[in-house]
């Protein structure tokens, strides 16, 4: 402290104290510098700064859009969203909003084009719904002619939602009587400002759209231009916010043969299992005939059990056309099958189901057009639909799962209830069918599917004489009845199927159940079978017709008919195809 050194600048002497102290030791007196100051730019050369020009435009008086509820005079304001309630399969109609132009101070707002589009349904872009231009309105139905002509139409808009693989919503506005003359009318006419919304939901829509959705209606006008090359476009919004709710659905399909009209399928399967039991308690020529030919067939192959053995190890995907002969069961010829479809109600109210097509279910004598079903039930409804054929128009394979649900779809709409709920007040309609998804994996699960469903691959008919204007046949007791079967093979059976398949024609009999009176009360005594009771031939050597005779002993109502039972070589499991129609007999004591 208390040192200084005076050093002089630009000097004779400061020369010479440099030299005497030196300049190292100089340089540890004085600090260097901790920042330098920058050199000012006021000095440097500078750039002309442009002017920025503003430009004004006048443009014509502009109107503005105001969207209200019809029921409702006060507008909607931006960012307002509406929740639509929705179920798989359900067409939900949005409350009808009314559209009005506001003309400002001026007064000469004047809308003059209006665009109504459908914004974030998932899978689609934005969709035009409604333009008061002609050339777009003419290119729009004329895009929809190339795609489906009759789309805008409302059944059209309903069985829309039967296909697979659309997207899970579709919208629909209904502008009937909607111009820009209404909206821009000064008189504020209610007439022709009215707009409604349907949007529908897909069978499968599940859990596709997250929080809701993002779906909104965009109103989009403008108004009159201030030159040819500008236009002036604005726009309002309405939010959709979807929320899945409970509705109707299908839980099982039951396929009843038994049900079948006329064919006496219970009292025929009792009989047949008492045949079978008597032909293994017996043994005879006839009852082995059909192990003789397995044997037979088996011995004329050499490689018979190396190829089984094989399939069995690596089985080949078969067809609908080669699983003629593998589905081991009991079936009616007919072109028709009943089944009972269990469809429950799990909306909060009471629902009426209708068929736009026909009959939702019923019988001939019993018809059913429409069926009522209350809030939390779940009913069985018998339903006779036609088999479905093997192979289209074109010999492609038919989609058995699409053909079984287009047979089964069904309409609801709810009742209204005037019980001061409103929810309860709002009538919900849509569609209900079988769901696609797990109707298809049944089928690729269970592939005997086809054979309850589709045509059958043999036809059988029944005839022992009775007159066209006759129910029954009436006869006394010793009385010999002739019965005569004609069995056909389908035409759309493959060559190879035929060549490589058995068939058994065999005859049954049976007392008719009565009331109270159990199957099975048939004893050995009430008639007697002449003739051949069981045929076993190839189905590439089958014959038309078979006869045999039954000798009735007893008084009683019976039951006559045939079967036939198709099984591949080497296969142990049968096929069974009952008659379409059995023949009754009413056997009288003699005079």
């Amino acid at each position: 402290l208390n040192r200084f050194f005076l050093i002089p600048l630009g000097s004779e002497a400061s020369k010479k104290l440099l030299d005497a102290v030196g300049q190292n030791t100089l340089n540890k007196q004085v600090p260097p510098p901790a920042s330098l100051y920058q050199r000012s730019t006021h000095n440097l050369p500078k750039k002309k700064e442009h002017l920025v020009s503003v430009r004004l435009e006048s443009v014509p008086a502009q109107p503005n859009l105001l969207v209200s509820f019809a029921t409702s005079q006060t507008p909607i304001e931006d960012g307002t969203t509406v929740p639509v309630h929705l179920s798989d399969g359900e067409i939900y109609t949005i409350p009808a909003f009314r559209l009005q132009n506001n003309f400002g101070a001026s007064g000469e707002g004047t809308m003059q084009r209006l665009q109504i589009l459908g914004v974030g349904l998932p899978g689609l872009q934005d969709e035009v719904l409604f333009d008061t231009d002609a050339l777009a309105a003419a290119r729009e139905d004329q895009d929809d002619m190339l795609t489906d002509s009759d789309q805008d139409s409302s059944e059209d808009f309903e069985e829309l939602m039967e296909c697979d693989g659309l997207p899970p919503l579709k919208i629909k506005a209904s502008t009937e009587g909607l111009s820009l003359r209404s909206i821009n009318d000064k008189a504020k006419s209610h007439k022709g400002t009215v707009v409604t919304f349907q949007i529908a939901a897909t069978h499968d829509m599940g859990n596709q759209l997250a929080n809701g959705g993002n779906v909104r209606i965009r109103f989009r006008y403008r108004g009159p231009s201030p030159n040819p090359a500008t236009e002036i476009w604005r726009k309002r919004e309405v939010a959709l916010r979807i929320v899945r709710v409970k509705g109707p659905r299908i839980s099982s399909l039951t396929f009843r043969s038994d049900l079948s009209w006329g064919s006496a399928y219970s009292e025929l399967c009792h009989a047949l299992a008492r045949q079978k039991l008597q032909l293994e308690a017996v043994p005879k020529l006839e009852a082995n005939s059909r192990l003789k030919m397995l044997r037979s067939s088996a011995a004329s192959s050499p490689k018979l059990m190396e190829e089984t053995k094989q399939a069995i190890e690596e089985p080949e995907e078969t067809t609908i056309l080669n699983r003629v002969g593998l589905d081991q069961g009991v079936h009616v010829s007919g072109d028709e099958v009943v089944v009972l479809m269990a469809v429950a109600n799990e909306t909060n109210s009471t629902i009426v189901l209708s068929n736009r097509k026909g009959l939702v279910g019923g019988f001939q004598g019993s018809p059913m057009p429409t069926v009522r079903v209350t809030s939390g039930v779940s009913v069985k409804i018998p339903v006779v639909i036609p088999r479905i054929e093997r192979i289209d128009e074109n010999k492609e394979q038919v989609d058995i799962a699409a053909e079984l649900i287009a047979r089964t779809a069904l309409q609801w709409q709810s009742e209204v209830l005037d019980d001061g709920d409103m929810a309860n007040r709002k009538v919900r309609q849509g569609r209900v069918r079988i769901p696609s998804r797990c109707l298809r994996e049944i089928i690729a699960e269970h592939q005997s599917f086809a054979s309850r469903i589709c045509k059958p691959p043999v036809t059988l008919k029944v005839d022992i004489g009775r007159k066209e204007n006759e129910t029954e046949m009436k006869v006394v007791v010793g009385t010999a009845v002739e019965v005569n079967v004609e069995v056909e093979m389908q035409p759309w059976i493959p060559e190879e199927v035929i060549n490589n398949s058995n068939l058994v024609i065999e005859f049954c009999c049976t007392r008719k159940a009565l009331l109270g009176l159990p199957n099975g009360s048939t004893t050995s005594r009430d008639y007697v079978w002449c003739g051949q009771l069981r045929h076993n031939v190839k189905a590439s050597n089958l014959k038309k017709t078979h006869k045999a005779r039954v000798v009735f002993c007893t008084v009683g109502v019976f039951i006559v008919s045939a079967c036939a039972k198709i099984a591949k070589e080497g296969q142990v499991s049968e096929e069974t195809w009952w008659a379409k129609r059995a023949e009754t007999v009413n056997v009288e004591k003699q005079v």
